[in-house]
């Protein structure tokens, strides 16, 4: 048996320097994870990618409307639904021509402009007599398209000009978002506070956001604003 002279110190002192290391580490773990939730990670898309449905205020009904495009220059699968009053209406719909027929007399030899605006179909054929000698003529005409839109003073989706469902003002400022996927990815930004480059190829969605929106001190105020306009 060992007497007491020579017994080892069993002392809790001696192991105090453990329970620092496990705290640090802890709270290490605890940091990263911290990190790691407020950093941003979304995917490096442009605005573009979120243009392939807008959600909008019904002409009719001004209930939730959904428009649907495959981003062509081929308009003629974009369209409008509604669910709420059953209102259809096609991108094509709105389309418009001014028919022109720019000639020269072969009567009286002086040349003349004849337009006829705001035709809903192209014209083959149109007859046109002469300002200047009064002479009859058919002639085959230019058909100019062009594409109307509604009238509208608030921030409109860019196929129909028709209000955008999400949007909003924020201290004086418009805050809007084409559908649920772009308004969301906005949300993951402006929430997250570390805030890096996810490409260097391209400008991102997120990072041509107006500065009110990427500011930090606006931060509660349009994370409160989004939270509300997902409930709409």
């Amino acid at each position: 048996m060992l007497s007491n002279k020579i017994r080892p110190n069993f002392s809790p002192s001696l192991y105090r320097c453990k329970v620092p290391v496990r705290a640090t580490e802890s709270t290490l773990v605890k940091t990263f994870m911290e990190e790691d939730n407020a950093r941003y990670s979304g995917s490096a898309t442009v605005k573009r990618s979120y243009m392939r449905e807008f959600l909008v205020e019904c002409p009719k009904c001004s209930e939730l409307a959904v428009i649907t495009s495959d981003l062509s220059y081929d308009t003629s699968n974009d369209k409008l639904v509604c669910s709420s009053c059953n209102h259809i209406e096609k991108a094509d719909d709105l389309v418009r021509y001014n028919v022109v027929v720019k000639r020269v007399c072969d009567n009286c030899g002086k040349p003349f402009e004849s337009i006829v605006p705001n035709n809903k179909h192209k014209v083959n054929r149109l007859i046109v007599p002469c300002p200047n000698c009064g002479v009859v003529r058919t002639y085959k005409p230019r058909n100019d398209a062009y594409r109307t839109a509604y009238n509208n003073s608030k921030v409109g989706d860019p196929i129909f000009n028709l209000p955008l469902w999400y949007q909003t003002s924020i201290k004086g400022e418009a805050f809007w978002a084409y559908n649920r996927e772009h308004l969301n990815e906005i949300r993951n930004y402006v929430s997250a506070k570390l805030r890096e480059r996810q490409t260097t190829t391209h400008t991102t969605m997120v990072e041509k956001l107006p500065n009110f929106i990427k500011s930090a001190k606006n931060r509660k105020a349009i994370l409160k604003a989004i939270d509300k306009l997902m409930k709409k």
